[in-house]
């Protein structure tokens, strides 16, 4: 939730000064300059928002973090099997998986609150 909240916040002095540094080194105003700033901005608050995320959180709550990221990205590597051969009976067996994970990242995130 701080992670979150870090980066939301920090975005715009990020924009601000993402701006005035492109100010300071003559390129022109225009849509090249402020797709560059969003870019930059956004990366930094992103990665600002993910460090306090990773320091504010328990390390079970990161082990849980990692295993359901390893079991997600089984999941998408058997979905695009499936995505070739679609008769496959293992097709069936992933898609439940994948619906019980997706239940499961949802009741994480609705969850109780940690007190913090």
């Amino acid at each position: 939730m701080w992670g979150l909240i870090t980066g939301v916040v920090s975005y715009f002095p990020f924009a601000w000064y993402s701006h005035r540094y492109l100010d300071e080194h003559g390129m022109p105003p225009g849509f090249s300059r402020k797709l560059l700033v969003f870019i930059v901005a956004s990366a930094l608050s992103t990665g600002l928002g993910y460090a306090v995320s990773s320091l504010t959180s328990s390390p079970q709550h990161l082990q849980a973090q990692s295993q359901m990221q390893k079991k997600t990205m089984q999941l998408l590597g058997s979905t695009l099997h499936c995505v070739r051969e679609p008769n496959n009976p293992q097709c069936q067996k992933n898609a439940a998986e994948a619906h019980q994970l997706l239940q499961q990242m949802l009741s994480t995130e609705m969850g109780p609150q940690r007190q913090g």
